[in-house]
């Protein structure tokens, strides 16, 4: 019994635990539910705000990255991009194409661009020509025939400007693009003006690279023209002026010396040669019965700003007609194929050459590394294209423009620079660098940086082959 007992009794006893009056009352067992609750609630809300804090934080962060990747001059002014394996391709605003190589970029450039790229796709170029609705400017103010002499005669520049010093390449260009539709700014001259050295500005790439930005930054893109050795250079011009295109052209001395006597004393001659003040003729006269006539020529010293030259045939070998301007707004013809012939050397320039190409259209100027290259890039495609590749080829044309025309003491720096204003290219990049591929139904042209100071034309089958070909050409280089 005593065995028994002793087994009962803790039952008992813990049952006797478990009744009312020995453990906690009703009120306490729900104060103490409602404190332990409390408390969860608490840690729940704590656990929200840090999460919150954090989000913040992060959110701030990314915000700060992006700004920072953002900030970049470079990203200035894009429209579109599309991401590619290993690069993203751009479109700038004013039709301006570009390529970052991915490994060359930050993680917050990258992601950026990835972001940019996802909100403003850029599609695949395709064999059309995207233009822009932009009303034609009308240029021609006067075109007639009376009495077997026909007149055309172009509008003015809205502002006639005064030249300082040297500097009539550059004014020249200015009131060339205002006649047509493209008018510049006091900002943009003084830009250059202010930083090259006004009695011989051509010594100075800066000079070279500014009045060729007169034309990268507008919108749309001018469309260029330019004789092509078929017809003489003054039926040439005339037939320009009837399109309602100002043409730039360079006086020949010795009608410059035939100008007012007052004006030839405060303004000798600052022409290259026996031929060189630039003008911009805006009109002509033209008897064809007698062979004689006039142009009218805009002159960038505002004591003489516009005069008539008379001009013979006779006159022709001295009178240099250098291209027209389409006006603002008129659509880019259809061209002909174009078809090479023989090429001749010009002069060595640097590692590359200019030649002279004869072709189904005339002579065509080309900086190339050989004949066979020289003949590839006066064949590329100009039939309708996207903007990307018409953009491409107008760099193409300015960049051949420097190194045929600027001291070769100059061009190498004066090029580059050309394509780090264009496409906002770092100092810090990885050389060599592809600054820009032009695409063409022919292949491609590659323009490849392999010194800060020197950017390289080529024609190569890809971007790797185009690489390949510069380390070649650098110090080190087995080219």
């Amino acid at each position: 019994m005593q065995r028994r007992l002793l087994f009962v009794l803790p039952l008992a006893l813990a049952a006797a635990l478990l009744l009312p009056g020995c453990g906690p009352s009703a009120k306490e067992q729900q104060a103490a539910a409602a404190k332990r609750q409390a408390a969860l609630t608490a840690a729940a809300d704590a656990a929200k705000a840090q999460a919150a804090a954090t989000a913040a934080e992060k959110a701030q962060e990314a915000a700060k990255t992006a700004a920072t990747a953002r900030a970049n001059p470079k990203f200035d002014g894009l429209a579109s991009a599309r991401a590619e394996k290993g690069y993203v391709a751009v479109l700038y605003e004013n039709g301006r194409k570009g390529m970052f190589p991915t490994a060359q970029l930050s993680e917050a450039e990258n992601e950026w661009l990835t972001a940019f790229a996802a909100a403003h796709p850029l599609a695949h170029g395709k064999s059309t020509v995207v233009i822009a609705k932009t009303e034609l400017t009308k240029t021609i103010v006067k075109q007639e025939t009376i009495d077997g002499v026909e007149t055309v005669q172009l509008r003015p520049p809205a502002k006639l400007r005064d030249q300082i010093g040297g500097t009539c390449m550059f004014y020249g260009r200015v009131h060339y693009l205002d006649i047509a539709g493209y008018p510049i700014q006091d900002g943009e001259i003084y830009r250059t003006i202010n930083n090259c050295p006004h009695d011989e500005p051509y010594l100075s790439h800066t000079y070279y690279v500014g009045m060729l930005l007169l034309f990268v930054n507008q919108k749309p893109s001018p469309i260029l023209h330019f004789p092509n050795g078929t017809i003489p250079p003054f039926e040439w011009a005339r037939q320009e002026l009837r399109k309602g295109r100002p043409v730039l052209s360079a006086l020949p001395q010795n009608i410059w010396l035939s100008l007012p006597a007052d004006f030839l004393a405060n303004h000798p001659w600052d022409g290259n040669s026996k031929v060189g003040h630039q003008v911009v003729i805006n009109g002509f006269t033209w008897n064809p019965a007698t062979k004689k006539g006039t142009f009218h020529v805009v002159n960038s010293w505002t004591v003489l700003s516009e005069f008539d030259v008379p001009v013979e045939p006779r006159d022709e070998k001295n009178f240099v007609m250098e291209q027209s301007l389409s006006p603002r707004g008129e659509p880019p013809e259809e061209t002909v194929k174009v078809k090479a012939g023989a090429v001749t050397l010009l002069k060595p320039v640097g590692k590359q050459f200019l030649y002279s190409v004869d072709t189904n259209i005339g002579p065509q100027k080309v900086m190339a590394p050989s004949e066979e290259a020289a003949k590839t890039f006066v064949e590329l495609d100009l039939s309708a294209k996207d903007v990307e590749t018409l953009f491409g080829e107008f760099i193409v044309k300015i960049y051949d423009y420097i190194y045929d025309n600027a001291d070769p003491k100059i061009r190498d720096a004066a090029g580059a620079l050309l394509l780090s204003e264009i496409f906002k290219i770092p100092e810090t990049i990885t050389l060599p660098h592809v600054d820009l591929e032009v695409k063409s139904a022919n292949g491609n042209v590659y323009f490849v940086r392999t010194d800060p100071q020197k950017v390289v034309k080529m024609y190569a089958d890809s971007t790797g082959d185009a690489l390949e070909k510069a380390k070649r050409l650098m110090p080190g280089g087995k080219g």
